[in-house]
């Protein structure tokens, strides 16, 4: 979503003589961060806004519910209040065209015209300021009438709002990082002050507020004021007024990293880019900066940076080694004094350094061991959420050992990517067919409100991540294992697929990286295990039992392949299996030597549906999984 910063035009028109005031328009939206249809309406009704700045002043209360708000957390008496006690809204999204229910995602033009053309019998001009500390403000409002009106129960309400508030990564799971005019805290309280039931024309009425700035504003250059009087027996608002922002006099920070990218170089030398928020020119600063939690390191600036412009600044090299880490730049002490507005200051730059040293081919990786991510592997989680992790109690066909990487797409934000980089490979050896299998287990979340799908892609790189080539993607139905749940997936025996991706192409390259990036669409858990990188078309646990199994095409129709390798002379069985546990086809291999051999599955009297095929060999059992489709 593009950042909303037009200005809300001022609400005070003069009045002359009896005439009525031009009315601006109050909007109060009823929204949250975990909401799904708030985040699809938002869009839309924040660009009506912006087209009707002069028509429409905003405050959005950010609800408790459904999900995770921290902008709720932080002042959820005076929202709760507002929301359930005074409007009883049931529902998010909802909204209040002064005092009279919309919904944001339907609203028109001439909804907002119709209403802005009806006088106002006020007018309401607000100012703010802050004092010398910029830890408090001081506001006035000004009320006159300009027609006679009487109300039964009226009140002054009074909302301290900040304009854009916006986020590195969703703070709840909807996926929205950008939230505009939100409700901070209402003064004296969200109940408002109370003013004359009857006005005649040219009377006034002065009142100023005097009050400290919460702690959780994340930046006071964003705070602005509304004020509206309204009629608590009709919920009638009477007319708006605003007070936009007020720019800190000092007041510099860092926008922008770049000159870091994801590769196998461990030295980099970053530029920043320094801007000025403040009204006065800049001229001085420091920059400081750092590499996950390692010392801090400075830089003094020196320049002439007026209001509202940037300028670049060149940074000493920097080393670390390959993983994923962050990059931190921040300003202090603009022009030698107080960042009267820290929370603008700072940058973060994720990234993450691949491993130029390359491992010998084949890369197999079962998860059987407790480290994770395994020696020499490398993941990535830019929002620290939930991610991959060692599944120690799941694994493929639950043959033991166990073990799996399970991505957590239940708890995880809508839209993140985590990735895990497996260790750099050396193929130029590689010669013949040449493969990259893994197993996978994955239900879709579904409730009533729909289905949730995730994806997995598979990715490849020879140049060290500076290009990236997919040869894997699924997700939805196309990735399912197993039927849709709306509870944490755990798969079963029979709820794994074995999956064969086909590298021979990557022959002859000495740096070959594959990395699993999983997309969250807070869905459900997904599992992979078996990770094989070699010349043969198997699964991992297979080979370190003496036996590898692989059936293809997967799905099949009327012929398959049974692909076996066995480590010694045996005799061999293969049964295939329906999924009430009855035989349904067996095959008598006989004697068969060392090394690879292909069985044919004659599936054509088979009806659609999941089989099991199992392989017995030299006292040893290996199972497959195979869909039949007709």
């Amino acid at each position: 979503m593009k950042k909303i910063t037009t200005l809300i035009a001022m609400a005070c028109v003069s009045s002359f003589g009896f005439a009525q005031s031009q009315r601006l328009v109050l909007h109060e939206e009823f929204t949250q961060a975990s909401c799904g249809p708030c985040a699809a309406a938002n869009p839309y009704y924040n660009a009506l806004l912006v087209t009707n700045s002069s028509k429409v002043v905003s405050i959005k209360y950010q609800t408790s519910w459904p999900g995770v708000d921290p902008m709720n957390a932080q002042n959820s008496a005076q929202i709760n209040t507002r929301t359930s006690t005074y409007y009883a809204v049931q529902g998010v999204p909802d909204g209040k065209q002064d005092g009279v229910d919309f919904y944001p995602g339907n609203i028109t033009q001439n909804t907002i015209d119709a209403e802005y053309s009806t006088p106002s019998p006020f007018t309401i001009a607000i100012t703010h300021s802050y004092n010398s500390a910029m830890d408090s403000v001081f506001a006035t409002a000004i009320i006159t009438c300009t027609q006679n009106v009487t109300m039964t129960t009226p009140k002054f309400r009074f909302a301290m709002v900040e304009r854009t508030i916006s986020f590195a990564t969703p703070p709840g799971t909807n996926g929205e990082k950008d939230f505009y005019n939100v409700m901070r805290k209402m003064y004296p309280s969200e109940a408002g002050q109370t003013i004359a039931s009857t006005w005649s024309t040219n009377q006034t009425q002065t009142i100023t507020f005097s009050m400290a700035i919460p702690t959780y504003v994340y930046n006071k250059g964003e705070i602005g004021f509304v004020g509206f009087i309204q009629d608590d027996a009709n919920k009638n608002v009477k007319q708006a007024g605003w007070s936009a922002p007020v720019p800190t006099l000092n007041d510099a920070g860092v926008t922008a990293v770049t000159g870091i990218s994801n590769s196998c170089t461990t030295s980099f030398t970053p530029t920043i880019t320094i801007m000025n928020f403040g009204s006065s020119t800049l001229n001085t600063c420091t920059i400081n900066y750092k590499i996950d939690n390692n010392a801090v390191q400075t830089l003094p600036w020196v320049g002439s940076l007026a209001p509202n412009t940037s300028t670049t600044q060149l940074l000493p090299l920097q080393t670390t080694t390959p993983g994923s880490h962050a990059f931190y730049a921040y300003t202090s002490s603009p022009n030698g004094g107080t960042d009267y507005d820290a929370v603008n200051n700072q940058t973060k730059q994720l990234f993450t350094l691949l491993n130029s040293t390359a491992n010998p081919f084949p890369m197999q990786q079962p998860y059987t061991t407790t480290t994770f991510p395994p020696t020499n592997w490398i993941l990535s989680n830019p929002d620290a959420g939930p991610t991959w992790t060692r599944a120690a109690t799941v694994g493929a066909y639950n043959q033991a050992p166990l073990g799996s990487a399970k991505c957590d797409f239940y708890n995880s934000t809508a839209g993140n990517i985590d990735i895990l980089y497996a260790p750099t490979t050396n193929m130029s050896t590689s010669t013949g067919n040449s493969y990259l299998t893994f197993d996978v287990a994955y239900a879709p979340y579904t409730d009533q409100n729909g289905t949730l799908n995730d994806t997995l892609v598979v990715l490849v790189t020879t140049d060290c991540g500076v290009t990236w080539t997919p040869v894997y993607t699924k997700y939805g139905t196309t990735l399912s294992t197993a039927p849709g749940v709306s509870t944490a997936f755990v798969p079963t025996s029979t709820q794994w697929r074995n999956e064969s991706i086909n590298m021979t192409s990557y022959n002859g390259q000495g740096s070959v990286i594959v990395a699993f990036s999983g997309r969250s669409d807070y869905g459900n858990q997904l599992y992979i295990d078996n990770i094989n990188l070699s010349n043969s078309n198997t699964g991992v646990n297979d080979l370190f039992n003496g036996v590898s199994l692989n059936v293809y095409p997967n799905p099949a129709s009327s012929n398959a392949t049974i692909s076996l390798n066995i480590a010694q002379s045996s005799n061999v069985s293969v049964s295939v299996f329906n999924m009430l546990g009855e035989t349904v086809k067996t095959i008598n291999a006989g004697t068969l030597s060392s090394g690879s051999h292909d069985i044919n599955l004659d599936a054509s009297s088979l009806q659609a549906g999941v089989y099991f095929v199992k392989v017995t060999a030299g006292g040893i059992t290996v199972s497959r999984k195979v869909v039949i489709e007709k």
